[in-house]
């Protein structure tokens, strides 16, 4: 049968990797933002505009950025709160294998 084991180094390794996807995340998400806010209103202020940018029941451009935005940077904080667990789980191995 095989053994099961963890070692606190993989552990630590697949929490950089998780911190790693996140801090790309946050950093496409700046950019993209940035790039947006560059663009201003290209949709113009007429009645097309307006149902673009609002759309019918409030589902136009502007509330579907913002769930966007929301729901990237809710999934970044939880690849931060995966990383620091795997950190956290590291040492704790570590600590009780010390003994």
């Amino acid at each position: 049968m095989p053994e099961f084991g963890i070692a606190p180094s993989e552990l630590r390794s697949t929490a950089k990797d998780l911190a790693d996807v996140s801090s790309r995340m946050k950093g496409v998400m700046s950019r993209l933002s940035a790039n947006l806010a560059a663009e201003g209103a290209p949709w113009g202020g007429d009645d097309s505009g307006r149902r673009f940018r609002h759309g019918d029941n409030d589902n136009g451009y502007d509330s579907q950025k913002e769930w966007v935005d929301g729901s990237v940077d809710a999934k970044a904080q939880l690849l931060d709160e995966y990383s620091e667990g795997l950190r956290t789980g590291a040492d704790t191995l570590e600590q009780t294998d010390d003994v």
